[in-house]
């Protein structure tokens, strides 16, 4: 199968992305509660999110912090590697969730207690304002909404790098990041990819709520 390739973002890109993803890998390889302690050497050497080189990887995004930034090349290459294992669509779909947490986590007080005691219809505007402006400077991502459906769209000069399934990694972000601000409980639908042949990516929402 052959897999288009987009034109990379130039820019540095949020280090808390490839952090996302190494943790979601980790996590994904890490053996079961109950798994014999005689295997795990083993499933060490085998499993990616096991390594040392993994580990140190993490380390040393987490020491960059909130703001820490990382080459977009960097953040391209773990991507297709990713795209590469048999569960890279389970792997993706973790790390987006686990990138949008990442992103809210740093929100300011202020809008913290806002969206804690605003009555409903006025924090799920908040709320999605809060998220477009997320889903803008961690992903690269313009959302937006159109009637009772929000759609997001790479914002021009900066695409996130596909590799087939990695799309949905940021269709996961742009989802859990609704999921925390607002009162959205859906999925983002990847309705057009570059990886398919289409002009562009475009993610599309069910309905949200008022």
């Amino acid at each position: 199968m052959t897999i288009a390739t987009p034109p990379l973002p130039t820019a540095p890109v949020p280090a808390l992305l490839p952090l996302a993803l190494l943790e979601a890998v980790r996590g994904l390889d890490r053996p079961a509660p109950d798994a014999l302690d005689e295997y795990h050497d083993e499933l060490s050497a085998k499993r990616l999110g096991l390594s040392r080189t993994v580990s140190l990887e993490i380390e040393r995004l987490e020491r960059l912090g909130a703001r820490g930034r990382v080459t977009a090349g960097e953040l391209a290459a773990l991507l297709r590697l990713v795209a590469r294992r048999h569960d890279a669509a389970l792997v993706f779909s973790e790390a987006g969730r686990r990138a949008a947490r990442l992103a809210a986590r740093h929100l300011s007080w202020g809008t913290r207690a806002s969206l804690a005691v605003l009555p409903r219809p006025l924090r799920s505007r908040l709320g999605f304002s809060v998220a477009a402006r997320l889903a803008a400077r961690v992903l690269g991502l313009d959302l937006r909404r159109d009637g009772s459906a929000a759609h997001a769209d790479p914002l021009s000069g900066r695409v996130p790098p596909e590799s087939g399934s990695a799309c949905t990694f940021y269709g996961s972000a742009v989802a859990e990041l609704l999921r925390l601000l607002t009162d959205f409980d859906g999925a983002m639908v990847h309705v057009e990819c570059r990886s398919r042949g289409d002009a562009a990516c475009h993610w599309r929402s069910a309905r949200l709520h008022s």
